[in-house]
């Protein structure tokens, strides 16, 4: 018999009574009891699976060298493959559940990673951990594993197994899961729905005692058991009245369901379990005293504490262990994306700021999230209200001429204080700023189309008419929109505190204008793309699937457009507004320098503007990346 025959074949067990026999003292929760509670409680079996999913979910990645700010990724490598496809029969991701399920359960789990002809590991299998024995050793701390199945024992030396133990103070070679800390509550929790489901099935009515004066014959006494538990055993004869005769009476002799508050009981019990795992109410969709502020931080609390410690604890020991079995692996390191909402979102508000700030570099910033390094994004931007001007050491002064000449005034300088690989590099931070905030727009305009998508199907099935009002959706976009485009407008408005009141009549302009244009566009569009259906005789069926076509096509076609020219818009003229405040009088037309600028932005490219005057230029047309670079 191959190994893995014997590895999968287990000796039967003789089943332990406790869960037939309410009253009888329970097992030792030892590694079987364990993992067979986990099937046998419900509240053990929500918590251990919704651990044991988020940490299966999570993306395991490949790196080569030691410094995060410094290493590469490698995309490809026998590890990777070994992580993703365990073996024939199952995933990485089903590998990864269910050896934390041992390891939250039993405190220990296992690998059993057969090698290939190259004497590398070619597959992972997980071994039951309470078949599974580490041998000591004197001078090694374990000397190799044996998988005993029945009187079968099966050695493995110490490369063939990982070991994924949980920190047992009173015994190194085993461990002890969570499951283990809360066995009484197990128990506890367990033997309450046992004691309700032999409540229905003792009658649906505690133990008592019938009584009588009289000395009954043995006969009598077997009659009497007879005819009780026929007329009054089990559910399907519960609550039916029992006639008592001979001065038979009877006495309960039990506390009944409500003395025993089941309820409370099980509540406490399910979330002493939970304290034990440290899992949030709200993560198990426990709805008492849960807000929208206190679910966010049971979210933040499930993904940094229960979450990433556990993976930090896989990731640690497969660096250590399986990473050596690969000879070409010399170098590289096992890491998993970061699972913590607040710290993926703190990287981006700090690479923001740096970059605002100066003490950043747009590239260090995209290395930071994740990103490629991008042309010109090696240098420190400065925001302009901090540029220091040109000293008068470093301004060289032409001696006037002896009469002033004649001829046209002179050339409008270009901006002084910045360097052309300044503008470059304020451009691109622009750019990446204004990118991340057209996904808002898109977002916004996605969920209006899908409301609006919604409405007109209704229509065209109850009233015949594939309409909708465009006074209204007018006024539902520009809402919306309104507050989208002023916060960009504030954004840009570096010395603004609040808008204006010119600024807010622009923003409520520049909003309705948005709202009209793309409402009377989608409404003549989808006229079109009715009558053309129509016109093929399309069942009412065919119609509602053409006019979700039209919507999501709607979106693909126009999203990224609009949402481009509306925030490029607000940009500008908030930063037009901050240079206004800030006492700048002019700004220079910075056009994008690549393959996409198109002849009208280039022919305005450099030109000096007073800011009075620079209102309403960019965008010079839909998609626009121009900026205007301060002059100070």
């Amino acid at each position: 018999m191959a190994i893995l025959d014997r590895f999968f074949t287990r000796v039967p067990k003789r089943k332990s009574s406790s869960i037939s026999v309410p009253w009888e003292i329970p097992d030792d929760r030892n590694t079987d009891g364990l993992l067979r509670a986990y099937g046998e409680v419900y509240s053990l079996f929500g918590i251990a699976l919704r651990i044991a999913t988020a940490v299966s979910e999570v993306k395991w990645r490949l790196y080569k060298g030691s410094e995060r700010s410094e290493r590469s990724q490698v995309s490809k490598h026998p590890i990777l493959t070994l992580l993703d496809y365990a073996n024939k029969f199952q995933t990485g991701q089903e590998i990864m559940e269910l050896t934390q399920l041992h390891m939250d359960l039993a405190g220990k789990a296992y690998w059993y990673l057969p090698k290939t002809g190259l004497n590398v590991p070619g597959e992972i299998w997980v071994m039951d951990p309470n078949l599974v024995k580490p041998i000591p050793s004197k001078s090694g701390f374990i000397a190799g594993y044996v998988y005993r199945n029945g009187l079968e024992q099966i050695p493995f030396s110490t490369n063939d197994i990982i070991r994924f133990p949980m920190p047992d103070p009173r015994n190194q070679l085993g461990g002890i899961g969570y499951a283990q800390a809360a066995a009484i509550e197990l128990d506890s929790e367990n033997y309450a729905g046992i004691w309700n489901r032999n409540f229905f099935y003792n009658s649906a009515r505690p133990d008592g005692a019938l009584e009588t004066d009289e000395t009954l014959t043995e006969e009598q006494f077997e009659q009497l058991k007879s005819q009780w538990e026929s007329r009054h055993g089990g559910i399907s004869r519960s609550h039916k009245i029992a006639i008592l005769e001979g001065g038979i009476k009877y006495r309960q002799i039990q506390v009944n369901q409500k003395d025993m508050d089941f309820s409370q009981l099980r509540k406490q019990t399910r979330e002493n379990i939970m304290f034990a795992f440290g899992i949030p109410q709200s993560v198990m969709g426990v709805s008492e005293n849960v807000n929208r502020a206190n679910a966010e931080a049971g979210d933040y609390t499930f993904a940094r504490w229960l979450i990433k410690p556990r993976l930090t604890r896989i990731k640690n020991k497969l660096n250590e262990q399986l990473i050596p079995m690969f000879p070409q692996a010399k170098g590289v390191e096992i890491d998993f994306d970061e699972v913590v909402p607040e710290t993926i979102d703190q990287k981006r508000d700090l690479a923001e700021s740096g970059v605002r700030a100066g003490w950043l570099t747009i590239n260090e910033a995209r290395k930071m999230n994740g990103f490629d390094t991008a042309k010109g994004g090696d240098v420190f931007l400065i925001p302009f209200n901090m540029m220091p001007t040109p000293s008068d050491e470093e301004i060289v002064k032409p001696e006037p001429p002896a009469s002033p000449p004649e001829e046209a005034p002179p050339e409008e300088p270009k901006s002084k204080g910045f360097s052309e690989e300044q503008k470059e590099a304020r451009w691109l931070s622009y750019i990446f700023k204004t990118g991340r905030q057209e996904i808002k727009f898109q977002n916004a305009f996605k969920t209006l189309l899908d409301e609006q998508s919604d409405e007109v199907i209704s229509n065209y099935i109850n009233h015949g008419e594939a309409e909708f009002d465009v006074d209204i959706w007018n006024n539902r976009f520009k809402n919306v929109f309104k507050v989208l485009i002023g916060l960009v407008y504030e954004d840009a408005c570096e010395n603004v505190k609040q808008p204006d009141p010119y600024a807010l009549e622009w923003i409520e302009q520049r909003a309705l204008e948005m709202a009209t244009s793309i409402n009377m566009t989608t409404k003549a569009s989808l006229r079109m793309a009715l009558r053309e259906g129509i016109g093929q005789g399309e069942s009412v069926s065919e119609i509602t699937r053409r006019i979700k076509g039209f919507f999501a096509e709607t979106y693909k076609g126009r999203a990224q457009k609009i949402a481009r020219t509306e925030v490029i818009a607000a940009s500008n003229e908030g930063a037009l507004r901050g240079y206004e405040d800030a006492g700048i009088e002019k700004a220079e037309f910075y056009a994008a320098l690549d393959e996409r600028m198109c002849p009208d932005c280039e022919s305005l490219h450099g030109n000096i503007y007073p800011i009075e005057e620079a209102h309403g230029i960019i965008p010079v047309h839909p998609s626009c990346r121009c900026t205007y670079i301060p002059i100070v």
